[in-house]
């Protein structure tokens, strides 16, 4: 069964006493759903398309279901209260990860992770064409695909339709792939047959 991840992503602090108490609440909701945060806020984050993004939290869930239960689960309503009152604005949703996920091998310290959201999808073909190149690009640098392209549940903020996810093997790598010569390639395939939001975001220890 594949994994499923939260994404929230153009996160807008406007309260952060409220927004600690939100954390406080949210979190063991969220462990109680089998939730593995795999970055908090705190690391490192490099916008390369679209929103200047600052705070991006990624979190792993068994399977999509466990995704969708737990957002709806009485525990994380409660603890959605502050974020209702306006403490924190932002656009979070599931994705359902890649069915057959390929190993991670052993990788010293925090990896990186790879982000793609907030598409509209402008020529079908382009798009088509960058995905193999794109592809091939982060299984030349070592990167994994942990969700792409797979259903999505929007629960705030903006409709997501089409999400990427990956991982690479450090910062430094994910930091480089982005000018890498086969990776543009790929963006000169894409030629702005899409609109989106890319960045990368440095996982947390383990």
């Amino acid at each position: 069964m594949p994994k499923a991840y939260w994404l929230s992503l153009r996160n807008q602090v406007n309260d952060h006493e409220q927004l600690r108490i939100y954390g406080e609440l949210a979190k063991p909701a969220i462990q109680d759903g089998a939730g593995k945060f795999l970055t908090l806020n705190g690391g490192q984050v490099r916008s390369f398309e679209g929103f200047e993004q600052t705070r991006v939290v990624i979190i792993e869930f068994p399977s999509f279901d466990a995704a969708l239960d737990t957002y709806y689960s009485a525990a994380y309503q409660r603890a959605l209260a502050p974020v209702k009152s306006g403490a924190l604005t932002r656009d979070l949703f599931a994705v359902e990860g890649v069915e057959d996920l390929l190993p991670r091998g052993n990788t010293e310290g925090p990896v990186a992770y790879w982000v793609g959201a907030h598409m509209r999808v402008l020529d079908v073909d382009k798009t088509a064409a960058y995905a193999v190149l794109a592809g091939a690009a982060m299984d030349g640098v070592g990167g994994r695909f942990l969700a792409r392209a797979g259903r999505t549940k929007t629960f705030e903020g903006f409709p997501q339709t089409r999400v990427a996810l990956a991982e690479h093997s450090s910062w430094e790598v994910a930091l480089e792939f982005y000018g890498s010569p086969q990776y543009t390639e790929a963006l000169t395939a894409l030629d702005g047959g899409v609109t989106r939001d890319i960045c990368i975001v440095e996982g947390l220890e383990g």
